[in-house]
């Protein structure tokens, strides 16, 4: 019983692998933007335009003329890159700071073709904010003495690779308090408390959403 139940929080917590054109992420005029947040159960993931996101983001290791769009995710280093579960390295992660990657995955198209049975938010920011948003994803990444990001190998999904990030991750500073803080740069939730699981951020989205219909 105390396995499953510590399972069951490590679950809750930690972060897992996680037919548009790109001219489908422009609303309403060049000057706005939509970005995605993509809840994967345990773990959030912010997408965006790949043209905009390169921009603001040197050294990333994809082909333009092959993909539209960008997701970043954040985690801990161990544990996003491990190939199977790991209690061991499950409950290292939750309790004691660890070292974090990011996860980069390059999509060909919009993310709802991929992420069909995923829970999916439409943000419309405007440009300024997706590029004020990208600057903080930028810090994120670590950069060798060239000013190169430091490539850790394929991710998890067929087009996705793993870099060196700043940061340590525990339990209150997780996959999940990561996408708020990134969102938060962009000003969305900016009044909302701390969202340590895929569902809170979610709900802050979504709450957010509908302050500004309201207002």
């Amino acid at each position: 019983m105390f396995i499953r139940t510590i399972v069951f929080w490590i679950t809750c917590f930690l972060c897992s692998g996680c037919g548009s054109s790109p001219s489908a992420l422009y609303a309403n005029g060049s000057e706005q933007m939509i970005i995605h947040v993509i809840d994967h159960g345990l773990h959030t993931g912010i997408v965006v335009d790949a043209q905009t996101a390169a921009d603001s983001i040197s050294g990333l290791a994809f082909d333009l003329t092959e993909i539209g769009f960008i997701e970043f995710g954040w985690g801990d280093r161990a544990f996003y890159q491990a190939e199977s579960f790991s209690l061991w390295l499950a409950i290292k992660a939750l309790f004691l700071p660890t070292g974090s990657v990011m996860h980069v995955a390059g999509l060909r198209h919009h993310p709802e073709h991929y992420f069909r049975h995923s829970d999916i938010e439409r943000i419309l920011l405007s440009k300024s904010q997706v590029v004020a948003m990208l600057g903080f994803i930028n810090q994120a990444f670590v950069r060798d003495g060239q000013g190169d990001l430091i490539n850790l190998g394929r991710g998890l999904y067929a087009y996705s690779r793993f870099y060196s990030a700043t940061g340590s991750y525990h339990i209150f500073n997780n996959c999940n308090t990561w996408v708020m803080e990134a969102l938060n740069v962009a000003d969305v939730a900016t009044d909302s408390p701390l969202a340590l699981t895929a569902r809170g951020v979610m709900r802050r989205v979504r709450r957010h959403q509908k302050n500004l219909l309201s207002d």
